[in-house]
């Protein structure tokens, strides 16, 4: 029966993650069987790429002089070196062997991303710290600007917590534990992408491996401890009923 009830609750999940993942504006309907005429579906006249900014205006620098928006800050000879790049960068040459008409972009600082360097990178350490304490919650994906992966690794998460509960704990503590541990990895040894930019690369590669170590060794710690302390439970609650039996077997004999 456990067997059981951890299927259906897995296939619940699947299905639920599946349909998180469904888009559509139209009313599911059957030609000649079934007719639903009387649903207000929200729709909406655009497309929803055209309701995001457009890439003129994300990437582009206000030309002080004219006050409009204008593209590549430093192929502006009348701005001076701290108006470019947004203050957030250096311009460089795209190609360094040109010499007769060198065009430069901006090369930003580490913590600035962007065309004009306008946009915060996020930070690999606070990343790579929200997957290693909240990682299966999908928390680490969410502060990437990754909602979509925050849903699926929620729902892998529910479902091994699933399977665990439903006697299957190898399998259940192996699903959440493998997904938990390579995003850590993943995260920490390199600068991941974000919805946007990738993250600033600022966390040292020493404190990475060994406080990833350290955490992973607690955590198989704790649940080998708490699997002890259960199994101890279980034998104790066995010898307890034993004894109750056996006790009550040699008073009714005496009786």
């Amino acid at each position: 029966s456990g067997l059981r009830l951890a299927a259906s609750l897995g296939a619940a999940a699947a299905c639920a993650g599946a349909a998180c993942t469904l888009q559509g504006c139209d009313v599911p309907h059957v030609s000649g069987y079934l007719v639903i005429s009387d649903f207000d579906v929200a729709t909406h006249q655009l497309a929803q790429w055209r309701m995001e900014p457009e890439y003129w205006m994300v990437n582009s620098y206000l030309d002080p002089d004219t006050g409009k928006p204008a593209f590549n800050s430093c192929m502006n000879p009348m701005l001076s070196v701290v108006e470019v790049c947004s203050g957030h960068g250096v311009c460089a040459p795209f190609d360094p062997d040109s010499k007769d008409a060198p065009v430069f972009f901006c090369k930003c600082d580490a913590a600035w991303g962007g065309l004009e360097c306008a946009t915060r990178r996020k930070r690999q350490s606070v990343a790579w710290l929200m997957s290693m304490l909240f990682g299966p919650l999908g928390l680490d994906e969410l502060y990437l600007g990754l909602t979509q992966q925050a849903i699926h690794k929620l729902l892998v998460s529910i479902l091994g917590v699933v399977l665990f509960a439903g006697g299957l704990e190898f399998v259940g503590g192996s699903i959440v534990g493998i997904t938990w541990m390579f995003d850590v990895v993943r995260i920490g040894s390199g600068p991941v992408l974000t919805s946007t930019h990738r993250v600033q690369a600022d966390l040292p590669r020493l404190a990475f491996a060994s406080l990833t170590i350290f955490h992973f060794c607690f955590v198989g710690v704790a649940v080998a401890t708490a699997s002890m302390y259960r199994a101890i439970l279980v034998r104790r609650r066995h010898w307890e009923h034993v004894q109750c039996y056996s006790s009550t077997g040699s008073a009714k004999m005496f009786v």
